[in-house]
């Protein structure tokens, strides 16, 4: 249509006096998409010219008049860059009829026809959730597991007969030998590996 200039607000400007360049956004994911470099033919004009009136000395006021030319005919230059890189980039965009948003073909749900916002994939949700689920599962087994309800300060770790490693079994595999920790016959006390005599009241262990 002449002189209508398509636009949304997804965009962001980043020409120069070099040229035309826009970068669309999906405002969802913010995930970026920058159109083909357009060189600005009237900007690089202006330049020439500019450097024509300083070389006249300003005759004619040729400086002034590249600089008002410019501004004029650069809008419709703009416009027109504005508008090919909308219909260059815009294809890869839906807008949700429910929030308005525009968004890129990871945030949309085709099968709703909304964005992922409005309509979320049920695929991807439900492997989320499961995954959540697995993750809550594991940590409950986790904390209700018991590795070791022992006195961990006074079990040997060696067999005090034959010296041969041991676990949290009650007799060594290997020689046979008691593993619970001993306790005095006279008092009840715990007695360390190889005491003799017992260190809470002085019986002598057999």
């Amino acid at each position: 249509m002449p002189g209508f200039t398509p636009f949304t607000s997804n965009y962001q400007d980043l020409s120069s006096n070099q040229g035309y360049q826009f970068e669309f956004r999906c405002d969802v994911c913010q995930s970026g998409y920058r159109s083909e470099f357009q060189k600005n033919l009237l900007g690089m004009g202006s330049s020439i010219l500019g450097g024509a009136s300083s070389f006249m000395g300003g005759l004619w006021g040729a400086r002034n008049a590249a600089g008002a030319a410019q501004e004029i005919t650069d809008r419709d230059a703009r416009d027109k860059a504005l508008q090919k890189a909308s219909n260059e980039i815009m294809p890869l965009f839906h807008r949700c009829v429910r929030c308005n948003n525009w968004v890129d073909e990871t945030c949309f749900n085709k099968a709703r026809g909304l964005c992922v916002n409005c309509a979320p994939n049920l695929a991807a949700e439900m492997e989320a959730e499961r995954s959540s689920v697995e993750v809550s599962q594991m940590r409950d087994a986790v904390r209700n597991t018991t590795v070791f309800s022992g006195d961990t300060s006074t079990r040997s770790t060696e067999c005090p007969s034959c010296g041969k490693p041991v676990g949290s079994e009650k007799f060594c595999g290997n020689c046979g030998t008691p593993l619970g920790v001993a306790k005095c016959a006279k008092c009840g006390a715990e007695l360390a590996a190889g005491t003799t005599f017992c260190g809470n009241c002085g019986n002598k262990v057999s």
